[in-house]
């Protein structure tokens, strides 16, 4: 289990005698990695406004006082560094982190091909990593340092595929997805699921596609001719959007699944009419009843003017988790990594943005999941 190696790794380095920490009086260090530019360049953006509103109000309401000391420290965003939805910028990121010694914790990155390539350089170098959306079963394969704040492929792909089948409405399956960690994983675990759920002959079709691709007809038209019902689509909200289009533009009446990947506003602004009925899985909703995460919604709108979405309440709950942390373990980074391994598993949650967030053994999320529909032009709780 993740949190026996942590123990033996912490009694190693007490043994020793060394301390890889921030000095007195310096402010609690964070590097965000994410893309800020090119297609996913929105996620981006909107992953560093949640990260910098979580900051501004801890700093706000005092700080934190770490662990073992009696004076708190504000908070800082050393670094937004852009990936570029690239693994070997990733990696080169991952490095430059773990060598700023004034970095206690990464948030980041929002996708799997990036969070792959940085965390065997994290986890060799003892360098927290609280990734904001990679989903990919493996990653937190990698080490004791890795995390992350969404649920794994294998969980929702599963939960989307039940979901479908118990809507009991369609019968014939295809999938499209996009050819890397994160798009091969969900399509080969939905489809695993499905055919479990409704027999080997529930899947006719999976097509694969490559990052940036913008002409999706060659598959589509093969899914046409199968007769496919319902397109699981396991990619991003800017090639997903061209696809719903695209489908509607060859005439298929079929119905559109996706993930949390094409949980996007610019899947819906992109799409256009083709988006109406589509129904993708997530984690947030402004109807949440949860007067916590109200507040949070409320503070948000009040601060920027505009309601949050997803990725802002994903990359606020990595922060308020290293806060946490940091009053748990103190400003040690395998001490910081000990505590979060510790949250939900015999210390209380933390309650944040998208709700109660808590790891498993293996440093993955444990958290609800949604449905929502796309209606009217807008995302709505599926009901």
């Amino acid at each position: 289990m993740k949190q026996k190696v942590f123990f033996l790794a912490l009694s190693i380095i007490l043994a020793t005698a060394f301390n890889f920490s921030l000095s007195a009086g310096e402010t609690i260090g964070i590097g965000l990695c994410v893309p800020m530019s090119g297609g996913a360049a929105s996620w981006g953006k909107k992953a560093e406004t949640g990260t910098q509103f979580a900051i501004d109000q801890i700093n706000a309401g005092g700080g934190i006082v770490p662990r073992g000391e009696t004076k708190a420290k504000m908070l800082r965003l050393i670094e937004v560094a852009d990936d570029k939805n690239d693994p070997r910028e990733g990696a080169s990121i991952a490095q430059r982190f773990v060598d700023n010694p004034e970095i206690l914790a990464m948030v980041g990155p929002i996708t799997s091909t990036v969070a792959l390539a940085g965390a065997p350089i994290l986890n060799k170098n003892g360098l927290v990593q609280l990734a904001i959306g990679a989903t990919a079963p493996v990653y937190t394969e990698a080490g004791p340092y890795s995390f992350r704040v969404v649920p794994t492929d294998s969980f929702q792909g599963q939960y989307i595929a039940k979901w479908a089948h118990d809507q009991g409405k369609w019968k014939r399956y295809a999938g499209i997805y996009v050819n890397d960690d994160y798009g091969r994983g969900l399509n080969e675990v939905f489809a695993a699921a499905m055919k479990k759920l409704a027999g080997d002959n529930a899947v006719v079709a999976t097509e694969a596609y490559l990052p940036n691709d913008t002409d999706f007809m060659v598959q589509l038209a093969k899914i046409k001719g199968l007769k496919a019902d319902a397109l699981f689509i396991a990619g991003h909200y800017k090639e997903g959007a061209l696809i719903a289009r695209q489908a509607r533009e060859l005439g298929m009446d079929i119905q559109i699944l996706g993930t949390d990947g094409i949980g996007h506003p610019e899947y819906i602004k992109v799409a256009g009419k083709a988006a109406e009925g589509t129904c993708y899985s997530g984690y947030f909703s402004l109807k949440d009843p949860r007067p916590y995460i109200r507040k949070w919604a409320a503070d948000f709108k009040q601060q920027f003017g505009s309601d949050p979405g997803m990725v802002e309440g994903l990359a606020y709950d990595c922060v308020l988790l290293v806060a946490k942390a940091v009053e748990l373990g103190g400003l040690d980074r395998t001490d910081l990594a000990v505590a979060l391994s510790s949250i939900g598993a015999y210390r209380p949650v933390v309650k944040g943005a998208l709700g109660e967030n808590q790891f498993d053994a293996n440093g993955d999320m444990v958290r609800d999941m949604l449905m929502y529909q796309v209606k009217d032009g807008s995302a709505v709780l599926h009901q």
